[in-house]
């Protein structure tokens, strides 16, 4: 069942049937309650993803490519200058803002990587002041889970994506979580491959407020069109987006002297009217961050909107990414500022420019709600090895090719409890087998007739969602095997102890 099929089974049972907006949109939401609810009661099977999860390892002076990179430092000051590119901050350059660069036996916090010659830290460095230092090493200590991550279940070394390399250590087994304070870890260990992982404190973006729209400004999107809009704050990197701002509603207008077409343009605000935009950095001054500095901005609009009469479609809000569309510039680096990619309005930017329909299209990706908490791990030891190593390759315009990465390349294997969408659209579908469906409708009638103090029908439905939950759980619950067990590993002179593959054995 969609949500469509879901709401009106509902108004059949309870004989109540208005088709008004205000109604349907709180029957939705107590319907997504119930299916978080159902979702989050147990760790069903088919509620887990497996994705590969890349690993970072150190940028030192020596470059892949064979040349030296080295940093220009001033004492008391944020700001670090390299004497070169550094490629991989080309390439990945929100993948190391939040991460630790060590100058001089002292670790730093990035604050912003500002190009691929300069970063800025969070705090200013206290050393020796040298233009050409060698001792500087940025490492990628944290690293952060998927944005629909409820819960971490495997996380280790494979045989796979890079074929036939083996972790050291034999079997193919995950790395254990383990608590910093219980065995007394060194942060700064490095080894080829990990062997624990230790949870660490989430990054909290704060929410965005709210905004204003103007139109009557250059662009080519069809005049009368109308939008609802919102914002969000972005930090550590292009992964952390915080809760969204309140939405608005706007029509694109005649721009100044005339034309069919205009652009549509958001100013990021906060609720006494001022503007959210970060005063420039001064090098030499600004030795604490400023108001708002590091906080860019990611913009959203509603996909379950209808642009022509400016009114919401049935359902709930489904907030997608406003990307560069074809407001983007080739040669592109993947992932940061192709047509895929989502507008990111920099932390001393009061406004951003809508230009184009191409940057509203309803296939851009979807926000999830995670209300500004994002988790993180630190793996024990940190690996600085890598299976591959590919260079940087600059695009051509030229045909139009983009720039190919540089990566030391190495992933993790990563399998998690994911947390699902709302049901928004109409046609959006409970991501769970389609023959218990009828259990979000058992749970979600029981939440209305809660509501209306009819203690029997809130019995009889709950009593039909535990019966119905019982057979979910038999068939749908993840579980340990429990018919074989691990034996012991096999000795031999090496340091290791090979995988014996017959250390499997069937117990009946």
């Amino acid at each position: 069942m969609n949500l469509t099929e879901i709401r009106n089974k509902i108004k059949s049972i309870t004989d109540y049937s208005p088709d008004l907006t205000t109604y349907n949109e709180q029957l939705d939401i107590l319907i997504n309650d119930a299916y978080m609810s159902l979702w989050t009661e147990k760790r069903w099977k088919w509620a887990q993803k497996t994705i590969y999860l890349d690993i970072w390892p150190d940028i030192v002076p020596a470059q892949p490519d064979g040349t030296i990179k080295n940093a220009g430092v001033i004492n008391n000051r944020r700001r670090v200058t390299f004497s070169g590119a550094i490629s991989a901050l080309t390439s990945y350059p929100y993948m190391w803002e939040g991460q630790i660069i060590a100058i001089q036996g002292r670790d730093y916090f990035i604050d912003q990587v500002i190009s691929d010659t300069d970063i800025r830290l969070r705090e200013p460095f206290r050393g020796t002041t040298d233009v050409d230092d060698t001792t500087w090493t940025i490492k990628h200590r944290y690293y952060d889970v998927p944005e629909d991550t409820l819960e971490i279940l495997y996380l280790g070394h494979r045989d796979t994506p890079s074929v036939g390399k083996l972790p050291p250590y034999g079997a193919i087994r995950g790395l254990l979580p383990r608590r910093e304070e219980d065995m007394n870890l060194r942060e700064d260990f490095t080894s080829f491959f990990s062997e624990a992982y230790i949870p660490t404190p989430p990054n909290i973006i704060p929410p965005a407020e709210t905004l204003s729209l103007a139109s009557g400004v250059p662009g080519t999107i069809p005049i009368n069109t109308y939008f609802e809009i919102c914002w969000a704050f972005e930090y550590d990197g292009s992964k952390k987006v915080g809760p969204l701002s309140a939405p608005l509603i706007a029509r694109t207008t005649v721009q100044l002297g005339g034309g069919p077409f205009a652009g549509l343009q958001v100013n990021f605000l906060t609720w006494d009217g001022q503007a959210v935009q970060a005063a420039a950095y001064v090098d030499g001054v600004d030795q604490i961050q400023n108001q708002f500095e590091g906080l860019r901005k990611r913009i959203y609009f509603n996909q379950n909107f209808n642009r022509t009469t400016g009114v919401r479609l049935a359902g709930l809000p489904v907030w997608r990414e406003v990307t560069l569309g074809s407001t983007a510039t080739v040669p592109s680096v993947p992932g940061i500022s192709t047509s895929e990619d989502p507008v990111r309005a920099a932390d001393t930017s009061a406004s951003y420019t809508i230009l184009d329909l191409s940057q509203v299209n309803a296939g851009n990706k979807r926000y999830i709600e995670w209300d500004g908490s994002h988790f993180k791990f630190r793996p024990y030891p940190r690996p600085i090895g890598a299976d591959f190593t590919y260079l940087f390759v600059a695009g051509t315009s030229d045909p139009e090719v983009n720039n190919a990465p540089e990566r030391q390349f190495r992933r993790w294997e990563f399998r998690y409890y994911r947390r699902p969408f709302y049901l928004g659209l109409q046609t959006d579908t409970p991501e769970m087998p389609v023959e218990f469906h009828q259990l979000i409708v058992y749970k979600t009638l029981a939440d209305i007739y809660s509501k209306h103090d009819n203690f029997n029908q809130v019995q009889n439905y709950t009593s039909r969602y535990n019966k119905e939950m019982d057979r979910l759980q038999k068939r749908y619950v993840d579980s340990v095997d429990n018919t074989v067990v691990r034996q012991q590993f096999g000795i031999t002179s090496r340091i290791y102890a090979p995988f014996d593959p017959a250390s499997l054995r069937r117990i009946n």
